[in-house]
């Protein structure tokens, strides 16, 4: 189902972001990269955590230009990772009216 969804979003010249939170997992989906890798978020999360990208990256520039986010695997995820992904994006999107909604706004599958 995430393959094909993700395959929709990208054939309308939209972007898809696919994470999961194993390498192994992450090969089984087109283009698909582990959480930690793509949101940069710390191997050892605490409640205070963040991740670790820089408003004016690259990074967050991709972030903020995503349509879809497809995190599979996310029950196997501690909450601390989702905060500090939240804590993120909602940072990235700063003025932009959706920095205080869940995700900056983001739409996370």
């Amino acid at each position: 189902m995430w393959r094909t969804l993700a395959s929709y979003i990208r054939s309308k010249k939209q972007i898809c972001l696919t994470v999961v939170s194993s390498g192994i997992a992450s090969l089984l989906l087109p283009g698909g990269r582990t959480t930690h890798s793509m949101f940069k978020i710390p191997i050892l999360t605490m409640e205070s955590s963040t991740c670790n990208i820089d408003k004016g990256s690259d990074r967050a520039e991709l972030l903020k230009m995503a349509n879809l986010i497809i995190w599979d695997e996310a029950p196997m995820t501690h909450r601390f990772c989702f905060e500090a992904f939240d804590k993120t994006l909602k940072d990235i999107m700063g003025r932009s009216n959706c920095s205080d909604k869940l995700f900056g706004g983001k739409v996370v599958v």
